[in-house]
């Protein structure tokens, strides 16, 4: 009896579920009618829940996708806004105003060269009152300024080694650095864009050197650096982006070499200044993928800085929350490889994550951290090259960015950082000596004009 009684229940529970499912499918005259007053009464949230509904029991068509579009993008969900739009142009591509707020969807969720290509088929009275009418020669300009100096100046004053003297090598300890960049951004056509630009890197820092059983110690050692970087980017289709480029490092400095002049029979040894230049590079390759709430990178460089080989692959995560840019996360783990030449190598794993997040309208804030030894490391498409002549153990910062207009930015930036010096053998044999920890603080100053 109890069996009969459960099993009618079971019954009873299951028509019941599908006949309140049934009373809670609408049909297509119904959900176009709902979601238009919803629309009129600009109830975004429940537009978008009877949207969703729809959707799932079968119910798609045109005014249903734009006003799914536009309830999204008024509640700035800007990813899952230009989901929608794309649904509607694919089935009725003859209104303009639709296109005008995927453009909008594209352009205020980041993805500026999928914006560029709509706008390209826009109309001429639409490209007016969207002012793409016309491109610039020159679509980007940054400035940026950047000191880093060390805090403990007890490590420079009071310098000691036990280093054995037959031992041949060099000990850099960075003091301070002056770095200016100069970078242009050209839109060639709405899929191909092209950046580049110039930087000067200023570094006085203290060295030690020994060979020959001798020793010698510089406390204002002065080097150069010009750079050239390039990076050439392709949309290949919605969200899939191929993109590679190289970055050139010619360094010099002025070394003191000792010569024998005069006559054989009275010969002297006068002491000259030489400019020695070296030219380094790094050339590499990226994917990007943008999906509706995050996107996907994966890189690969080689490089040859410091006259080592460096093997660098990269994999990229970007996170969305909101849909939009008042969130997102940025996870990148490196595994770099290099190759010291003589047969030795070393392998590190790189870890750097990041938040950025809209304080105000015009105010965003970033935070980030590097977890593992950088040295000769690259990061951000190959602009940004750690070869500096210490190894940095931990990284942490923050960033500023004012967005005063949509056209302008200012950014400030502060990084903590803790390094480490060693004596660096000739030929390079592995063995550490003399290793000097210490702390730096690094400032960056940047201005940004999108035209």
């Amino acid at each position: 009896m109890d069996r009969i009684t459960i099993s009618i229940s079971i019954i009873l529970v299951l028509f019941g579920s599908n006949f309140v499912n049934a009373q809670e499918q609408k049909s297509l005259p119904e959900t176009d009618r709902l979601t238009y007053v919803l629309f009129q009464q600009k109830n975004w949230d429940e537009l978008i829940s009877e949207g969703r509904k729809a959707l799932k029991s079968g119910i798609d068509y045109y005014y249903l996708r734009v006003r799914l579009g536009l309830a999204h993008y008024e509640k700035q969900n800007f990813h899952l806004a230009a989901r929608h739009f794309e649904k509607a142009l694919k089935m009725n591509d003859s209104e303009a105003y639709v296109n005008e707020y995927l453009y909008y969807s594209y352009l205020m969720a980041g993805r500026q060269a999928e914006a560029s290509l709509v706008a390209a088929d826009f109309s001429l009275e639409l490209k007016t009152k969207t002012k793409t009418e016309k491109r610039n020669f020159i679509s980007g300009l940054d400035l940026a300024y950047n000191y880093t100096g060390i805090t403990e100046t007890g490590v420079l004053d009071n310098f000691t080694t036990n280093i054995p003297l037959d031992k041949d090598g060099t000990q850099f300890i960075p003091k301070q650095h002056h770095y200016f960049f100069l970078g242009l951004q050209h839109q060639i056509d709405p899929r191909w864009s092209f950046y580049h630009g110039y930087s000067n890197l200023q570094v006085n820092q203290l060295r030690y050197t020994q060979a020959s059983n001798e020793s010698q110690l510089e406390n204002d050692f002065q080097s150069e650096l010009h750079q050239y970087y390039g990076h050439m980017s392709f949309l290949v289709t919605k969200g899939l982006t191929l993109s590679g480029g190289l970055h050139y490092v010619n360094s010099n400095y002025q070394t003191l070499t000792e010569i024998l002049t005069g006559s054989p029979g009275r010969p002297s040894i006068r002491t000259v200044a030489t400019t020695v230049n070296t030219n380094n590079w790094v050339g590499f390759v990226s994917v990007y993928k943008r999906f509706e709430y995050i996107s996907l990178g994966a890189s690969y460089y080689r490089g040859n800085i410091s006259d080592f080989i460096q093997n660098q692959t990269y994999f990229k995560l970007i996170t969305y929350p909101l849909g939009n840019l008042h969130l997102y996360t940025i996870t990148t783990a490196s595994y770099q490889n290099q190759d010291f030449i003589d047969g030795s190598n070393n392998n590190r794993l790189v870890i750097d994550q990041q938040l950025g997040l809209k304080a105000t309208e015009w105010l965003w804030l970033e935070a980030y951290g590097t977890f593992g030894e950088i040295e000769n490391y690259f990061m951000k498409d190959g602009l940004v090259i750690f070869n500096r002549m210490d190894l940095v153990k931990q990284r942490f910062g923050g960033r500023f960015i004012f967005q005063a207009t949509p056209k302008w930015s200012f950014t400030v930036d502060y990084t903590y950082l803790k390094n480490q010096s060693q004596f660096i053998q000739t030929p390079f044999t592995g063995e550490t000596f003399n290793q000097k920890n210490y702390q730096l603080h690094s400032l960056t100053a940047i201005t940004s004009w999108r035209f």
